[in-house]
């Protein structure tokens, strides 16, 4: 046998781990009932082989229960989800008179139209609709969560409002009752949920007679939530605001001046064409705040939850993809601080981030971050860590602060005439 070249060149392959990909923030679970599908199987009876019912002590048949069927004669088991690309595949299964697929008719509206919509089929033995929400949470990751109109009620939203923020998952809620446009009254469900403040709740608003022609709009809030399908972090000026989205297939409800301005103090959002001298635009999405307590527009909570997403993946997959180690010294930690600015440059690029100014800590001195973002840590930083720290392999904290780039939605024009 000749001389192997292994012995002369020797080659050790080593595979990196594919680490964490980025979450998916277009994706949305709406959930169904079984009675949602017409083709409800009625629970069987048990008989005996001569054919007689088998009966409990007190004289009740002894029934099975039977799974769910849809339209396919499918069988759609509670406490199970399944994705649809559209609606012409989710009408397969649903009818067109449900309220799924007005739902779906909603968000699959939008240009362009976001990838899939996943339908969660809810169990009538769930402890209510929080149970429901957190087994569909852990059985699989959608980021938006919508409901029928029927279980929209006051104790339900106001349950998923601090549900939605502890989750991390938007709510998105159209109401259409009056009494929210009416600027003297203070305790309508709109009005509780913003003086709840939670982050991640977003509500609507839409005229009852609209819904009476098109029941889909009762779902205009779900389509809002479809424009943040266009939103691509990776890509280069992606990042959207609600504001002035267009909407097809809503038309929008003209009012009042006092309605608009109680849905504003209601942090609500409306749906409206505009005007000018007889002149009329398309209807646009106006008012696209969050209930947030902090002040928030519905793209400031989305872009900082994509952004801390990208932070984390990216954070993960520099320690943990390496195949060696990453070590406690300046130079390990500078090479993550390396990844996260790279990170964070990505989002100056896809426009969440934009230039601004910011007081230095330090010096109390007013200053200009060009890309909105400065990472206040240091490479060194790493030579300050205690020895419990150096034991527990733990990076010291690092600090960034961010600047959001956010967007115009109003502009004072001062004209001077000589």
């Amino acid at each position: 046998m000749a001389y192997s070249v292994d012995n002369i060149i020797p080659v050790n392959v080593i595979i990196g781990a594919a680490g964490l990909g980025y979450a998916d923030f277009s994706t949305a679970f709406v959930f169904a009932d079984p009675s949602d599908l017409e083709a409800v199987e009625q629970d069987s009876v048990l008989l005996t082989e001569g054919g007689e019912k088998i009966e409990t002590e007190d004289g009740k048949a002894i029934t099975v229960n039977a799974f769910p069927v849809t339209l396919r004669g499918i069988e759609f088991p509670v406490d199970t989800y399944r994705d649809y690309s559209g609606v012409t595949e989710l009408g397969a299964d649903f009818p067109t008179a449900s309220e799924i697929y007005r739902i779906a008719t909603r968000y699959f509206a939008q240009i362009p139209r976001p990838s899939t919509l996943t339908v969660w089929m809810k169990n009538a033995e769930d402890d209510g609709l929080i149970a429901t929400v957190n087994k569909a949470a852990e059985a699989a990751w959608r980021y938006s969560y919508f409901f029928k109109s029927e279980d929209s009620s006051d104790e339900n939203l106001l349950l998923l409002s601090d549900w939605s923020d502890a989750a991390g998952h938007p709510v998105w809620y159209t109401n259409t009752q009056d009494e929210v446009i009416d600027q003297n009254v203070k305790d309508d469900i709109v009005s509780m949920l913003a003086k709840k403040g939670n982050r991640h709740m977003f509500a609507g608003w839409r005229a009852q007679e609209a819904v009476d022609i098109d029941p889909s709009q009762a779902y205009s809030m779900v389509q809002v939530a479809a424009t943040f399908a266009k939103f691509r972090p990776n890509g280069l000026n992606t990042a959207i605001t609600a504001e002035y989205q267009v909407l097809p297939g809503v038309d929008g409800d003209e009012l009042k001046t006092s309605h608009y301005n109680a849905l504003k103090a209601k942090k609500a959002v409306f749906f409206t064409p505009i005007e000018l001298a007889g002149q009329t635009d398309t209807s646009r999405v106006i008012n696209s705040v969050s209930m947030s307590s902090y002040g928030e527009f519905i793209d400031d909570v989305i872009n900082i939850d994509v952004l801390k997403n990208h932070l984390q993946v990216d954070g993960y997959n520099y320690i943990a993809n390496v195949g060696t180690k990453r070590p406690l010294t300046p130079k390990g930690y500078g090479g993550l601080l390396n990844v996260l600015t790279g990170t964070l440059k990505r989002f100056y690029n896809n426009g969440v981030l934009g230039e601004g100014t910011f007081t230095d800590e330090e010096t109390g001195e007013e200053k200009t971050s060009a890309f909105g973002f400065v990472i206040l840590s240091r490479e060194e930083d790493v030579l300050s860590l205690t020895k419990a720290q150096r034991k527990k392999r733990e990076f010291p904290p690092t600090k960034i602060l961010v600047i959001l780039a956010r967007a115009g939605h109003v502009a004072e024009l001062n004209v001077t005439v000589e």
